[in-house]
């Protein structure tokens, strides 16, 4: 296992665990609403470096 994966491999669990809170304390739905948002904010980080990269051709 690599470095990277055992990081993914500890996010993964601690989003579990997350969850399974959330899920017990009946606030899933806002949980997976915040868990969207970050994952779009992410997401549109990573949009805006990609295009850095592609129209500075740094890639």
């Amino acid at each position: 296992m690599t470095l990277a994966q055992g990081i993914a491999l500890f996010i993964a669990a601690y989003l579990a665990l997350l969850a399974r809170s959330a899920w017990k304390q009946n606030e899933l739905p806002q949980f997976l609403r915040s868990l969207g948002v970050v994952a779009m904010l992410i997401a549109a980080i990573a949009v805006v470096i990609w295009t850095y990269l592609r129209l500075t051709d740094a890639w």
